[in-house]
């Protein structure tokens, strides 16, 4: 005949109260994320859209949230350039953008193949190359 338990034997399903086991958390875990999954397929570009238009200062905590906290960002990487390197990009731009321009008086300004318009000769500002 099996031995019924006795208050002193500790049993596997017995727990402290309010304490979940490992396994309940996780269900419960996934769960959560599966309902959030959801609710963000549904609806998460439209909220998105939505804060950003009317709480931008939210908008902006949400998008730094998620981005890494060691991000390292180069904004200015044209000081390691030369400066032919630069007028080259920026006719690489021209010539990109040139297509979308061609409206009469939009691509005025715009340097011309043989330099005729735009930055034929280096920039005349502060620099480590400009004239003192």
């Amino acid at each position: 005949m099996a031995k019924a338990p006795s208050a002193g034997d500790p049993q596997p399903h017995d727990q402290a109260p309010g304490k979940r086991t490992k396994r309940a958390k996780k269900t419960l875990a996934d769960g959560f994320l599966e309902a959030i999954r959801a609710d963000f397929r549904a609806h998460g570009a439209g909220v998105i859209a939505e804060v950003r238009a009317e709480k931008p200062d939210q908008y902006l905590k949400l998008v730094l949230s998620v981005l890494p906290k060691d991000l390292s960002i180069n904004i200015n990487n044209l000081d390691a350039l030369s400066d032919d390197e630069i007028r080259q990009r920026i006719r690489g731009l021209e010539a990109v953008l040139r297509p979308f321009l061609e409206r009469p008086g939009l691509a005025k300004g715009l340097a011309q193949p043989g330099g005729k318009e735009g930055i034929p000769q280096p920039a005349g500002g502060a620099g480590p190359e400009a004239p003192h």
